[in-house]
């Protein structure tokens, strides 16, 4: 029997080249804990952490110089605009191309991953080397909507910080909603493919229940697709459950937050 293929692993925020430093901050402001996270594999590019009770965790992401030119400039997330940029589901499987593959071999939702690559970075403050496998959505094959997923090579707590009900002076538990921004043409096509990834059909809102690692402090996060007349597929909007009525300031920076109180 495959493994599931709807836990949420984490959520990608990109900020302008050099400038993580900035993001860190800003997340700051929000309410959040940030943990620095360290230097990917190559160089290329540099990350923080904001991690959740729920296992759920923000990777906080900025390439070091404009991706302009190889190998930067090959990387997928080279011409993104900052903001949310990309979404994960935990990986927990070798083979989950294949997985995907032949489930939508009745389907013909016109999804497609790649082979796993592996990758990995070295951790901030102690310099442990942390591994994993990214499988990815292959080009014009659901790029933009679809997530990719991440497999832990080393155990999944040195890549994740560990985080409580506590941890953030927000009060943020972990994460409520992800809305997905998609063409109106083509909103058939990418609730067919996201149902076959997460092997399960949307409610009648056009909505996903998602799993999380860690689930015993806050409700299962949903998964909503928004017709939309930008024609550029994306994450529109993440939702973060509190405790409180938190009013932090969420409208500047790149990427839309909410705060959605238990």
């Amino acid at each position: 029997m495959a493994p599931p293929t709807n836990i949420l692993d984490h959520i990608v925020h990109l900020s302008p080249p050099g400038k993580l430093s900035e993001a860190v901050t800003h997340w700051e402001r929000l309410g959040f804990k940030v943990t620095p996270g360290g230097t990917h594999s190559g160089g290329l590019t540099s990350n923080a952490l904001v991690a959740l009770a729920d296992g759920v965790y923000i990777e906080l992401i900025a390439f070091e110089q404009s991706p302009t030119e190889p190998p930067a400039s090959d990387n997928r997330w080279a011409k993104k605009h900052p903001g949310w940029i990309d979404w994960a589901l935990l990986g927990l499987d070798d083979y989950i191309d294949v997985i995907i593959a032949e489930r939508d071999r009745w389907v013909k939702s016109g999804i497609k991953y790649q082979k796993g690559q592996d990758g990995g970075r070295k951790r901030a403050g102690d310099g442990k080397e942390l591994k994993w496998r990214i499988t990815a959505p292959k080009e014009n094959h659901g790029q933009g909507t679809a997530p990719f997923f991440c497999q832990d090579l080393t155990p999944r707590d040195l890549r994740v910080p560990a985080a409580g009900p506590d941890t953030h002076t927000n009060t943020a538990l972990g994460v409520s909603h992800i809305h997905l921004k998609v063409p109106q043409a083509q909103l058939n096509k990418v609730k067919a493919q996201l149902s076959v990834i997460l092997y399960a059909q949307p409610n009648e809102s056009d909505e996903w229940e998602l799993a999380v690692p860690h689930g015993q402090h806050s409700p299962a996060p949903k998964l909503k697709v928004i017709g939309s007349a930008d024609e550029t597929p994306g994450i529109a909007e993440v939702g973060f459950y509190v405790k409180g009525d938190w009013r932090g300031d969420a409208t500047d920076g790149f990427g839309k937050v909410v705060f959605k109180e238990l």
